[in-house]
């Protein structure tokens, strides 16, 4: 564990230094863009995983990336069945550039701020260094190596493919694509199992009912964690997107199947998306 954090450390901060060395390639061929993302999805997703209950929610973030391959983000998102506001806030930097003509390479740290006791899975762990590599061929395949920490520590390595597929045009500007992809996921999964005992004299009745006065209940937490790096779960998407312009509308639809070593107890899991994008 400690071995991968130490190599996405050592990405991060040798990455400046790559994107510099290029940098004479980069500023004639990139540009400074600012991108805003908003999507409304009906179920939170964690690697193809849910918690207990459907968690809709709406999803907004601003983007900013300079020619030479560092970037800047923030923003956050909102649980429909949550009273609090905002359910969760982000903020994002790294680095992208090319290794080549039809290879790229990302690495990047993401801190997210949850709300108290926050239904979502990953709420535990609100720290995130990952690092992808891309590459185009007949489509494209990228491996994306995440370490997630906080209150406890897992890593998770995707193995995705995806292909755009040009469905047709509506004049110079309409354009209408099919993205549909796969992805693997492997990773460790440090879940708690919390068993709690009441130890309390009395006559027994606040094992149903809860007794008034100062008096807490006494408890001892027993913890099980769960350590071992294994498949998780096989996401398929198929994502329909049209272009108009700088902006651009997403409609998909993802159908995660679960391991029998995930945690989780039904085996798939369904997500609908609606997205709006734009780029300046």
């Amino acid at each position: 564990m400690r071995n991968i954090l130490t190599v996405l450390v050592f990405l991060l901060i040798t990455a400046p230094l790559l994107v510099f060395g290029q940098s004479d390639t980069l500023s004639s061929e990139k540009k400074n863009t600012l991108t805003l993302s908003a999507v409304a999805s009906s179920n939170a997703n964690y690697y193809g995983q849910t918690g207990a209950e459907t968690l809709p929610f709406a999803y907004l973030d601003l983007k900013l990336r300079t020619s030479l391959g560092w970037y800047i983000s923030g923003g956050g998102y909102q649980l429909f069945k949550e009273n609090n506001f905002p359910s969760e806030l982000h903020l994002s930097t790294g680095f992208e550039f090319d290794l080549g003509p039809k290879a790229d390479f990302e690495v990047g740290y993401t801190r997210s701020f949850y709300s108290k006791a926050s239904p979502l899975l990953q709420a535990s762990n609100p720290n995130s260094l990952s690092s992808t590599i891309g590459i185009d061929h007949l489509f494209r395949t990228e491996l994306i190596a995440d370490y997630n920490f906080g209150q406890s520590e897992d890593v998770f390595i995707s193995f995705d493919n995806s292909k755009n597929i040009l469905l047709g045009q509506l004049g110079e500007k309409n354009t209408f694509y099919l993205k549909p992809g796969i992805s693997i996921v492997a990773g460790t999964q440090r879940f708690y199992n919390t068993y709690i005992e009441e130890q309390k004299q009395g006559l027994g009745l606040d094992k149903i009912l809860p007794i008034p006065g100062n008096n807490q209940p006494q408890t001892t937490e027993k913890t099980t964690v769960s350590t071992d790096f294994s498949l998780l779960s096989y996401n398929f998407n198929i994502p329909f997107i049209y272009y108009r312009g700088k902006g651009a509308v997403m409609l998909s639809y993802q159908l995660s199947v679960l391991s029998n070593k995930s945690a989780q107890s039904n085996r798939s899991n369904s997500f609908f998306s609606l997205g709006y994008f734009y780029q300046l």
